[in-house]
């Protein structure tokens, strides 16, 4: 949550600049949107993978898809977005699953290299925390609702994290002179926060940290 508090701040600042500097004449004040669209995230082999695997588990998608909705300031040197992400998936082996959902809040911060009529190109940094769950279970199990006492009951694994990722971006403004706007995304994040497993059920020994493990963001989004 602090993290997420961080990145609305970093967001309107940028604004701010961002207006300071475009209304400096009448003609380049900058310009909001309401977006929404898909990213597509390929990280790195995740620590807690090399745990899943030893045991038999399923691992985590390496390639995990993220629908979101958001909001985009663009003037006529500087641009800035912010995003609310939600990701799913899921992966099995055998009949054990695993399920990861998750929620991300990403800044971006640009300088806009070209800006015509129809096309922009801008570059810059972007900002992102993710708040992940991963459970994994054994499917085809019995719960007897006459017996509810958890210790009697097949139970699972539910764990969670939170990571802090930084690095440098870039987007692609097509058809800028349409009602409706094309943006290519891609951005690499760097892992920054350790990211260590916990549970809110149990205590966690010989926990992992996912410190180091980047990702690649691509996405289409629509302004």
């Amino acid at each position: 949550m602090r993290n997420l508090k961080v990145l609305i701040a970093l967001f309107f600042v940028s604004w701010s600049f961002a207006q300071e500097k475009e209304e400096t004449t009448t003609s380049n004040k900058a310009k909001f949107y309401f977006t929404y669209g898909i990213n597509a995230q390929v990280q790195d082999e995740l620590s807690i993978d090399k745990k899943l695997k030893a045991a038999g588990l399923p691992e985590v998608n390496s390639f995990t898809p993220e629908f979101f909705i958001g909001m985009t300031l663009f003037g006529k040197k500087y641009s800035g977005d912010i995003d609310f992400g939600f990701l799913n998936s899921k992966n099995e082996v055998g009949n054990n699953e695993n399920r990861y959902t998750g929620f991300t809040t990403r800044l971006r911060v640009h300088y806009n290299l070209i800006n015509k009529e129809k096309v922009a190109f801008t570059t810059g940094l972007n900002l992102s925390n993710t708040t992940g769950e991963l459970v994994v279970f054994t499917k085809n199990n019995l719960i007897d609702l006459n017996d509810l006492t958890p210790a009697n009951n097949v139970g699972n694994l539910s764990l969670r994290n939170n990571m802090f990722f930084v690095g440098p971006s870039a987007s692609l403004y097509l058809f800028n002179n349409k009602s409706t706007k094309l943006r290519l995304n891609v951005g690499y994040e760097f892992a920054f926060t350790n990211g260590k497993w916990k549970s809110d059920y149990a205590d966690v020994n010989n926990t992992v940290k996912e410190q180091g493990n980047n990702r690649l963001v691509f996405g289409i989004t629509l302004l």
